[in-house]
């Protein structure tokens, strides 16, 4: 039966209060907070911190089970029907084993453990966490818990399902940035749904990709959808499972602000964007015809003062058989076909709705005063093989841009024909020829046609392609394709297009002349811009008609595809879908991009890494080698940098470059800095570096080698280095280099312990005063490279540049401790411990008495000298 030509209604409409609240016995204290369901199933969570069982069927009270979580925030049954996951609202989860009897009914509890974010920092929250979303696997074997800290964390049966059970343990596999709405499942997927963006993730692999990128900020769900129709909708059979259907059946669709839906793939590339907030009374009208009043019991609607329907906000998305979505608010449900983009089915009967179920086609809802209802929607219609497409459908619109099933149909069946065709070339199966290739030219023709239109477009075009470039033979004969790659789909479905963008190129190589095809409408209401996670734009066509790609396709992140790569370039895929999934999750992957280094030498490791950049730049990434290189600085240990070969050596010198001098803080903090105006060195050193081991070891590899020009080439862009180089200095007992540089510096550590090793002669000390006099009266300071004297701006100059662009606590910080050490009762200190004769201190400083102002030297330095000389 054609979507189009469905007809929904509400039926069975029933109220199961007085059942579900028989164990109570007119005890208004106890209230229902939370309930689940499944085939066989009621559960309802209480105030009480108890569990109340009942058979769905018959709504008989089957068992209680009391707990000491208190009240009770979240359940949920498993598929299965054997565990029940509880969690409360204040951080604790429960989970209620083997239901059957004569099992004991007991619940094992842990809590939402403390949690730290990528650099192991525990998070802080103003408020306990609690559970916001069960998801059990399609076995069983795991539950993964969504709270509202924005952690997915997994819990998993096998560890603990025995005898001797003791408790049960939580593990993080996904750190958001907010709470956990909605989290959905298809095979090794897990869709997460939190407060401002979707996430999909691959569990068995841990790779993560947001879906989309547009934020958003409120409660807003994400489900799987079949996006195959059941070919048997109009009887009681449910639609397949959806862990047994085609991946290419399967539909993503993440709610977004204004009564939104994006439909992605499972790539997480944004297909369209679904508008139901514009549906106007005339409109309503249509569909009441549609739905024949008559015959099927309709519900009622609500209409606002301008004619346009009230829509509710999409919060969590319910699946009815995977096929419709259901969404409500505290008065209103909402069902939705969102493969149509239609609206099918609307009531406000019910009101003060706090929690909704879906079992099947049946709908149970839980409102105010522990009073519980159900509906059921019904499908009815007939199959029309003649009925017109959605598009000309009057109660149709904002089709959806999915092929329909029989048209797919037919494009599989046109795949097979030229398959056999071009492979077989006449060979006899089981003694005859194959039906297949008695195909008339006109089936040939029609086979082609329909596989152009369709989604393997681009297969065929390849295969016939690498037929006519094959270069190897055999028997004399050019030898054909294996197959068609029938499993990867390069293009989203709806597009069929390559090369001119439309597919008729190819039809034309073939003389086949190609039809005219009607342009997909657009919702007039989409999103101006969708980019894709894979450099694809969606976007209306110039005229508006329509949709188009545009840009090219630039790197495939499927995460549930294979693909035939190269070995490096597997690798490349695999390194970026770490570093995507490290953005998403803020989740520490050192340990992941180490088991893939671990097989790779550094030669191998530096040129998957400029593959890697080219790659991020592809895909638009900011950046690009600077977080390639931190990717290998993770993993990069020091005291390999003697070993390694130069040009791997001179990739790492360039990326700890580039890593210090790129991020707008770091470039901050150089612009700071006075430069000479002849050699353009920095005269002074910022107070850190990223990667600092990493540049000493270079540093010390190049000084070892007397390779002092690429030292001082590190120290031209990195002006921390300089602390490096005066190590050196001091080590080499350069007393004239090492006196300029501890002043410039500031260090006291460098400045006392150059002190203690060298020691300093008059000539030495007589050499720091005029550096400090030149410093406090013109503001000049000496150049670490030239020894030229430059002119440092003023202390207000600094100091307003700093606002700009400093943090302030960091700056008041570095200037206190400079200022501390360019005191000349700090210098004279360090000095008078290391004068043999006190007098000969004193008669150095008298000599620049006129040059030292009043009362900066106190006069306990006096009283000190005196008494060590008397001694």
């Amino acid at each position: 039966m054609d979507a189009a030509n469905k007809q929904y209604a509400l039926r069975d409409r029933a109220e199961l209060s007085s059942f579900v609240n028989q164990p109570f016995r007119n005890n208004s204290r106890i209230k229902f907070t939370c309930f689940d369901c499944s085939p066989k199933y009621f559960v309802f969570g209480a105030n009480s911190g108890s569990l109340y069982l009942y058979d769905r069927i018959t709504t008989s009270f089957l068992a209680i089970f009391p707990s000491q979580l208190g009240t009770i925030g979240k359940v949920s049954i498993s598929h299965n029907e054997k565990q029940i996951a509880v969690g409360n609202q204040a951080g604790s989860i429960g989970v209620l084993l083997e239901l059957e009897p004569p099992h004991v009914k007991e619940i094992l509890c842990t809590e939402l453990a403390p949690t730290t974010d990528g650099d192991g920092q525990p998070l802080e929250m103003a408020e306990p966490a609690f559970v916001t979303s069960f998801c059990w696997t399609e076995d069983d074997k795991e539950l993964y818990c969504g709270d509202s800290r924005g952690v997915v964390s997994l819990i998993q049966f096998s560890l603990f399902m025995g005898r001797n059970i003791l408790n049960i343990s939580l593990h993080p596999v996904l750190l958001l940035d907010n709470r956990i709405v909605q989290i959905d499942r298809y095979k090794d997927l897990l869709l997460v749904s939190t407060l401002s963006k979707c996430v999909l993730c691959n569990t068995a692999r841990e790779e993560f990709k947001q879906i989309g990128n547009r934020p958003r900020d409120g409660q807003y769900g994400a489900s799987f959808v079949i996006a195959q129709a059941n070919s048997n909708a109009g009887s009681t059979t449910p639609s397949p499972p959806l862990m047994i259907v085609d991946e290419e059946d399967v539909r993503i669709f993440c709610s977004r602000p204004g009564s939104r839906l994006w439909e992605a793939d499972l790539e997480g590339n944004v297909i369209r964007t679904h508008q139901f907030k514009q549906a106007a009374a005339s409109r309503r009208r249509r569909e009441l015809q549609c739905l024949q009043e008559s015959k099927l019991d309709l519900v009622g609607s609500t209409e606002n003062p301008d004619g346009t329907m009230m829509v509710v906000p999409f919060q969590v998305l319910y699946s009815i058989r995977r096929q419709l979505l259901l969404v409500h608010d505290r008065c209103q449900l909402l069902i939705i076909d969102p493969l149509q983009s239609r609206i099918v089915l609307r009531t406000d009967e019910f009101t003060d709705i706090t929690h909704v179920a879906v079992v099947d086609e049946w709908i149970y809802l839980l409102t105010g005063e522990n009073r519980v209802f159900q509906v059921r929607v019904e499908i009815e219609g007939e199959e029309d093989p003649h009925s017109s497409s959605g598009l000309d459908d009057p109660c149709s619109y904002n089709t959806s841009p999915l092929q329909p099933t029989l048209e797919s149909r037919k494009q599989k069946q046109g795949v097979y024909i030229l398959d056999s065709m071009l492979n077989n070339n006449g060979k006899q199966l089981n003694g005859k020829e194959s039906p297949l290739l008695l195909s008339t030219e006109a089936t040939i023709k029609e086979a082609l046609v329909s596989v152009v239109r369709g989604k393997y477009g681009r297969n065929i075009k390849q295969m016939f392609m690498g037929y006519d470039q094959q270069q190897h033979t055999q028997n004399g004969t050019p030898e054909r394709p294996k197959t068609l790659n029938l499993t990867k789909i390069y293009e989203p479905s709806r597009s069929n297009v390559f090369i001119n963008g439309n597919g008729h190129a190819l039809l034309a190589e073939f003389g086949i002349e190609a039809e005219a095809e009607e342009d997909l409408e657009c919702d007039d209401m989409m999103e101006d811009l969708v980019r894709t996670r894979t450099g694809q734009t969606l976007g209306t066509m110039p005229n508006g008609g329509g949709l188009k790609l545009q840009g090219k396709k630039k790197f495939s992140t499927s995460l549930l595809d294979g693909y035939e790569t190269s070995e490096d370039d597997a690798t490349v895929r695999n390194l970026y879908l770490i570093f995507r999934s490290s953005i998403i999750s803020n989740l520490n992957f050192a340990d992941r991009y180490a088991k893939i280094f671990d097989d790779y030498d550094t030669e191998s490791i530096v040129r998957l890494l400029r593959k890697l950049e080219k790659l991020m730049e592809e895909n638009e990434e900011t950046n690009a080698g600077v977080k390639c290189t931190r990717i290998y600085f993770n993993y990069l240990k020091p005291e390999l940098l003697w070993e390694i070969d130069a040009d791997s050596r001179q990739f790492i010198k360039s990326g700890f470059i580039l890593c210090n001098t790129t991020e707008p803080s770091d470039r901050a903090c150089l612009s700071r800095l006075v430069h000479c105006t002849d050699c353009g060195y920095y005269l002074e050193a910022t107070a850190t570096c990223h990667y600092q081991e990493i540049g000493t070891s270079l540093m010390q590899y190049y000084w070892s080698r007397k390779e002092y020009d690429e030292c001082f080439a590190m120290v031209k862009q990195v002006p921390y280095l300089w602390r490096t180089i005066t190590r050196y200095y001091i080590q080499d007992r350069r007393e004239d280099k090492v006196v300029s540089c501890v002043w410039n510096l500031a260090d006291r550590e460098l400045f006392e312990r150059a002190a203690d090793e060298l020691p300093f002669q008059v000539d030495h000390w007589r050499k720091l005063f005029e550096l400090v006099i030149a410093y406090h009266q013109r503001r000049e300071m000496i150049c670490l490279s030239c020894d030229k004297l430059c002119a440092r701006p003023s202390e207000k100059k600094i100091h307003d540049s700093d606002n700009t662009m400093l943090d302030g606590e960091k700056n008041d910080a570095r200037e206190k401790t400079e200022s501390l050490f360019r005191q000349w009762n700090y210098l004279l200190g360090v000095a008078q411990s290391h004068f043999k004769s006190p007098l000969e201190l004193l008669n150095l400083v008298r000599h620049y008495a006129d040059n030292i102002p009043r009362g900066a030297i106190a006069s306990s330095f006096y009283i000190r000298c005196l008494l060590l000389e008397a001694n």
